[in-house]
């Protein structure tokens, strides 16, 4: 079933490898290893939305964190450039990476966005619609969780739960966009 369901396009070079918010506990790290690989020496990191917390300063915001994993992982901080601003999802992903395609100065016509395995399928389709006319192309490589892989997700809790929340956001995202 996950086979259906997961797109995990091959990796080559791209001008922008592209950390989307949530999962930076695995999303950062497949973005360093990609270009650490020397498949791009550009990361774009979303500006996610600070959660309450993080606006109290009680811990680093997201964005910070997925920073600091792709420094710390040896990527240079001079090609790791923020877009976005107060980003919540998918879409608000996909309209700020648009945006900053066409104002940053920068021709970009290719970018891979590593991503956990069922969000891959509707990141390759948004991103691709949105983007579409721009002359920018989609890959969405996996970007495997520390608990759960393609191949044995049913057996954790977690991946189920990704598995059915990727089904109804995905249903979500067709009705509405």
């Amino acid at each position: 079933m996950a086979a259906m369901w997961v797109i995990d396009d091959p990796v080559g070079p791209v001008d922008a490898i592209v950390v989307l918010g949530g999962g930076a506990d695995y999303r950062p790290f497949k973005a360093a290893e990609m270009y650490l690989a020397g498949l791009s020496k550009r990361i774009l990191v979303a500006n996610v939305k600070l959660s309450p917390t993080a606006e109290l300063s009680l811990h680093r915001s997201e964005t910070d964190i997925s920073i600091g994993v792709l420094t710390n992982r040896g990527v240079n901080p001079d090609d790791i450039i923020r877009f976005g601003r107060d980003v919540a999802s998918t879409r608000d992903e996909a309209v700020a990476l648009r945006e900053w395609a066409g104002t940053n100065g920068v021709r970009i016509r290719s970018v891979a966005i590593p991503t956990d395995p069922f969000h891959t399928r509707r990141v390759h389709w948004f991103f691709s619609k949105v983007l579409n006319g721009t002359g920018v192309r989609v890959t969405t490589p996996v970007a495997n969780p520390t608990d759960y892989t393609t191949t044995n997700w049913w057996t954790h809790e977690a991946g189920l739960i990704a598995f059915q929340n990727e089904v109804v956001k995905s249903g979500v995202y067709l009705l509405r966009y």
